[in-house]
């Protein structure tokens, strides 16, 4: 750690020392992510829709309302990030052959290459990271993260209602 403030902020007891350290993970996250993606010209919810769209298989589409869904944002959001990919030709929007209503987004093969490599450069810092961990330990680091999603995924469930 770096100086005594900051140890102590991190080693404070209890929910805030909890949330604090929770946050910190988070920034130093995004910062990894973003170390992974810059030389692909995405960003990390970039790269999450890309994901989502090639975890659908060929031919790679997704409606625009199904990835707000899954990606946690706004149709206003997913509409700017729909727009940013469109742009610089990672992805199209296609109309629903079945309800012409439906918005479709569909990878392009730039997308979908660009998907691709992204994920790989991704793998291998994760792999990079994970390596200070053993198997076991990386269970339960997952174990606990996957509890407090739950637990935060019904709070929020809840209080949006």
């Amino acid at each position: 750690m770096g100086n005594d403030a900051e140890d102590r902020l991190l080693s404070e007891p209890g929910p805030m020392g909890l949330f604090t350290r929770l946050t910190r993970v988070g920034l130093m996250l995004d910062a990894l992510q973003q170390r992974c993606l810059d030389p692909f010209g995405i960003r990390y919810i970039d790269f999450t829709v890309l994901r989502v769209l090639q975890l659908a298989g060929s031919p790679y589409r997704v409606s625009a309302g199904e990835l707000s869904e899954i990606v946690l944002r706004s149709s206003g959001g997913m509409t700017q990030i729909l727009d940013r990919l469109e742009q610089v030709g990672l992805v199209h929007r296609v109309t629903d052959r079945n309800d012409r209503r439906k918005v479709l987004a569909e990878l392009t093969s730039e997308g979908l290459d660009t998907a691709q490599r992204a994920s790989a450069a991704y793998a291998r810092e994760r792999r990079r990271i994970l390596r200070h961990l053993s198997t076991a330990q990386a269970e339960r680091v997952d174990n606990a993260v996957r509890l407090l999603l739950d637990v935060l995924t019904d709070h929020t469930e809840v209080a949006a209602s």
